[in-house]
């Protein structure tokens, strides 16, 4: 059964509170992208109206690190605008910095751009009223003044986790709910403010980290697993009720994949969970990115929930 070794916040300790926003003038490259030209010229993906997400706005939680950092940035690299959350205020600016850096461009914190960091706990319902709630935007045409508006999220994609590694009579209260705050309540309270706002355009589209432990379940990860059970179930339950709306709502259902938190696995562990996978290997976060590309680019996919597990889940 699928088990994760240790506790780990995906973006940093657990009760920051404040938000700033920072913002750059440009996204990350990709890897096969040609470096700026002997002649100084610097080159910027977004330029480029051919890339599927030019002109969008993505928003990703959990956005430091692993999976969310990955998907950032395969976004960026397809001409996204980036909306990157997380509670760690050094890491997103370190983050964003190391986004601008693959661009060639300095990098100045406050400098409007393609890349906007807000710090917050994802798990409380007042940060992301407080953020991305109608109040926080700026009337349409007229009145409000407010000097900085929220953006017009296109795509939402929950990334943000906190895993745990014990049994859950000795799991304590505060973890389990810590455990439960971020990994679903955040991920509910993600798509009820933004996609009010997806509604009230009829267009949209929201990707939701789930895990394979929310599928099969796993010794001594009770919490972590009702959690993302609770986040297949919300995507399923939203499929539904904004499909119609022309809102579409999938999730992404990952095995073991290359993080901090699987390389700090020690053997015999890790060999037993490379052993137990028919492909042994562990998962890229960037096969994780492609297929959240993949959900925002498909206009047929509505309730998809993508295994991506290296047939873990067939054993």
């Amino acid at each position: 059964m699928v088990s994760f070794p240790s506790v780990r916040f995906s973006e940093g300790s657990r009760g920051f509170h404040s938000s700033s926003y920072a913002s750059s003038s440009a996204s990350s490259p990709s890897p096969s992208s040609p470096s700026p030209t002997s002649t100084g010229e610097k080159s910027n993906a977004n330029t480029n109206t051919n890339l599927p997400f030019t002109n969008k706005t993505i928003l990703v939680t959990g956005a430091t690190r692993g999976i969310g950092k990955a998907i950032a940035q395969k976004f960026g690299e397809l001409g996204g605008k980036l909306v990157l959350v997380g509670r760690n205020r050094e890491g997103l600016e370190g983050v964003r910095r190391e986004m601008i850096k693959g661009r060639g461009e300095d990098g100045k914190e406050g400098e409007e751009g393609d890349w906007m960091a807000v710090c917050g706990d994802v798990g409380e319902r007042e940060f992301w009223e407080g953020e991305f709630g109608r109040g926080k935007r700026v009337a349409e045409g007229k009145g409000n003044s407010n000097p900085n508006p929220k953006p017009k999220i296109d795509i939402l994609i929950n990334a943000a986790g906190l895993t745990h590694a014990s049994p859950l009579i000795i799991t304590s209260p505060s973890l389990i709910e810590n455990v439960l705050q971020t990994n679903l309540m955040g991920t509910i309270w993600g798509c009820k403010i933004i996609g009010k706002e997806m509604l009230r355009r009829r267009e949209g589209c929201i990707i939701n980290i789930s895990s394979l432990l929310g599928v099969k379940g796993g010794r001594g990860s009770a919490a972590y697993a009702a959690s993302k059970a609770g986040v297949l179930g919300l995507t399923r339950a939203l499929a539904a009720e904004m499909g119609s709306a022309g809102i579409r709502v999938n999730a992404i259902v990952p095995g073991y994949i290359e993080t901090d938190m699987t390389r700090a696995m020690s053997d015999p562990a890790r060999s037993e969970a490379l052993n137990s996978i028919p492909l042994s290997r562990f998962g890229d976060v960037a096969e994780i990115a492609d297929a959240a590309v993949f959900l925002a680019t498909n206009k047929y996919a509505n309730n998809c929930v993508l295994n991506l597990d290296g047939g873990l889940s067939a054993v």
